[in-house]
């Protein structure tokens, strides 16, 4: 909603896709999708407003790595970035793997877990 990327399902993956989100009560404060094939894409990665700057999208990023490093030990990682997250992707060890392109009107670029 707030991207004003409003869809349903566009990729028809949501329903083979392990989904992770902290919830408290009725309030989903963080969540993230992962899907596999050749690869593992971390992606929808969000943090409610009223959650953020407490560590949240930290939290969540910590917990998806540590699953996939349990899970799925040896499948490459990747994730398509906003720009603007693309040093908060890189503390975790992610490596830019393109340049630059607009989704809906949002700058991105693509990043690889370094193994």
């Amino acid at each position: 909603m707030e991207q004003e990327s409003v869809f349903e399902d566009i990729d028809g993956e949501d329903g083979e896709a392990i989904h992770i989100f902290h919830q408290e009560g009725d309030n989903i404060k963080s969540y993230c999708r992962m899907t596999k094939a050749d690869e593992i894409v971390i992606g929808r990665v969000l943090v409610s407003p009223k959650h953020r700057g407490e560590g949240r999208g930290k939290d969540l990023f910590d917990y998806a790595l540590k699953f996939i490093s349990r899970e799925h030990p040896t499948t490459p990682v990747a994730i398509t970035a906003m720009c603007y997250l693309e040093d908060f992707y890189g503390s975790f060890g992610f490596k830019k793997t393109s340049e630059r392109y607009d989704i809906a009107g949002h700058q991105h670029v693509d990043m690889a877990l370094e193994q």
